[in-house]
């Protein structure tokens, strides 16, 4: 039994040190990924979904494109979270919504080009 729960808290362990290390990736939801890829008056709708994907809400207008809206959740320590959820703790759900960020992309077009854009910030 204590072999088990060494070998479940070493897993743990390591799994939240590599989980844990800086991706190298680029976030194209930074504010410099946004600024290069929304260009005001330039970038497109075709142009936005290449990049963005399929938008989560839209508004459509008579010329096109209102705004469209992405929900944009990321769980981050999701290999902890797979390997704590084997080891039955009171309170691990409420670890889990702890690095649960969630984020709102809005693009505002006008005459089918984008006009604006925002992005807001919440933690759950």
């Amino acid at each position: 039994m204590f072999k088990k729960v060494f070998l479940s808290i070493l897993l743990t362990l390591s799994l939240s040190a590599c989980e844990t290390m800086p991706s190298t990736g680029t976030d194209k939801y930074s504010p410099a990924a946004l600024k290069e890829n929304l260009k005001v008056g330039v970038a497109t709708p075709d142009d936005v979904r290449r990049i963005y994907g399929k938008p989560d809400m839209t508004s459509e207008g008579p010329a096109g494109p209102r705004h469209w809206v992405y929900e944009i959740d990321e769980v981050n320590n999701s290999l902890i979270d797979s390997a704590v959820s084997f080891i039955p703790v009171y309170g691990v759900s409420t670890a889990k919504k702890a690095v649960t960020k969630s984020r709102t992309l809005t693009v505002f077009f006008h005459n089918n080009r984008v006009s604006d854009h925002d992005l807001n910030n919440a933690k759950r």
